[in-house]
């Protein structure tokens, strides 16, 4: 379902406990003010947190929030509205984690005085103890050098060392698949969708594995191009998208479509008028 109006708004419509996750990529502070308006930097935590409570009242139980954003540099020095943000949201949701989304190819800051901007924060916020958390959808091949010659010692039998340390041998494991860590190491989107700020599909992919079951609901209430709706379709996933730029809404409109006719087996969402 795609839903075309202010996300605050358009999200007090959505029933209580109807999301899985929602994952979501927010305009920053005064930034993209020719389509988003821009929020102030001292306005935007209570701003966020707003959005957040809705969010939380959204969300199933088992549900989980992610949510990609960086603060940017005023007057040379980096701002503190993402890490108020971060705070408030911590008293409305538990604070899980925090990701790094590390860039392989990131863009110049135009500034002599700093360096590349080279990652991204992506914070994890869960409603309960109770959150969907499924690492096994997102093994990875193990690069441990010790990989090989664990597998030969395990060859040595099932006996315990006389050393004193009580190791028992037939327990030495070493898999070949293991789960990731929380650094993601990604290129930027070097696709051209219009939109200026659009992540890469495999950033919400990842969260969508890690964090979701086939044929539940994923949220961007900051859809833009509809990245997460692609990584959504990609995945199986029912997906409600928010966003307040009719263009946008378009673009993403069209992206989603393609992603479901190359194999998604679904009904093309709704496209709600705000």
């Amino acid at each position: 379902m795609l839903i075309l109006g202010d996300c605050l708004q358009q999200m007090k419509q959505l029933p209580e406990n109807s999301v899985d996750l929602v994952v979501t990529s927010p305009p920053y502070a005064m930034q993209r003010k020719d389509t988003y308006g821009g929020i102030e930097e001292s306005a935007y935590p209570e701003w966020m947190e707003s959005i957040g409570k809705e969010v939380n009242r959204v969300l199933k139980p088992t549900g989980n929030f992610v949510l990609n954003i960086k603060e940017n540099a005023r007057d040379g020095a980096r701002s503190t509205y993402v890490l108020e943000t971060v705070l408030l949201l911590s008293k409305v949701f538990m604070w899980k984690d925090t990701f790094i989304w590390h860039k392989k190819n990131p863009f110049p800051t135009g500034s002599n005085r700093r360096l590349k901007d080279a990652f991204e924060y992506c914070f994890w916020f869960a409603k309960s103890k109770d959150y969907k958390f499924f690492p096994e959808h997102v093994l990875e091949p193990s690069n441990s050098k010790y990989a090989e010659s664990e597998k030969r010692r395990k060859n040595k039998g099932n006996h315990v060392c006389k050393n004193g340390s009580g190791f028992a041998m037939n327990m030495r494991s070493s898999p070949d698949m293991v789960r990731p860590g929380n650094v993601l190491t990604l290129t930027t989107d070097n696709e051209n969708h219009v939109h200026p700020a659009t992540f890469p599909v495999k950033l919400p992919q990842f969260f969508i594995k890690l964090m979701t079951e086939q044929g539940d609901t994923v949220l961007d209430p900051f859809m833009g191009s509809g990245t997460s709706g692609v990584a959504a379709a990609m995945e199986n996933r029912q997906f409600v998208g928010i966003e307040i730029s009719e263009k946008y809404m378009e673009i993403a409109r069209d992206r989603i479509q393609k992603q479901i006719d190359k194999g998604y087996q679904g009904n093309l969402f709704d496209h709600m008028g705000s």
